[in-house]
């Protein structure tokens, strides 16, 4: 059984990255986008897309700072959580391989990758919230 206090560090940790990772690439959109080419092989015309993902990466950090507050209460934010992060992985881990994401791209990944695992094992640790 993990701790209280172990979940609520997890998941502040995690809204942490994630609100750090959503500064960065809103604050490269906004005033380089070269600087995005440390991230993107290949910068997109329309930025729509990555707008919207940096801001849903933003609002997932919401969620992860409420399971902080109270994380026998926010268990389905958790698995959402596990869902987004395996996408972010299932997505970002091929494109680098096709050559459209950079190795510093991957490893963001890599972490959230990591905290899919960390997630994860929160929710075998604690079946009943």
């Amino acid at each position: 059984m993990r701790s209280e206090a172990y979940c609520r560090r997890l998941f502040t940790i995690g809204a942490l990255w994630n609100w750090a990772i959503a500064a960065l690439l809103a604050g490269l959109a906004a005033f380089s986008l070269e600087g995005l080419a440390l991230f993107l092989n290949d910068i997109p015309e329309s930025l729509l897309w990555f707008h919207l993902f940096f801001g849903l990466v933003a609002v997932f950090g919401v969620g992860y700072y409420w399971i902080a507050q109270a994380p026998h209460r926010n268990r389905d934010i958790i698995k959402m959580g596990v869902l987004a992060k395996s996408l972010v992985v299932a997505l970002v881990i091929p494109a680098w391989y096709a050559g459209q994401v950079t190795a510093l791209g991957a490893s963001a990944a890599t972490v959230d990758f990591i905290f899919t695992i960390l997630f994860v094992d929160v929710l075998v640790q604690n079946p009943m919230g």
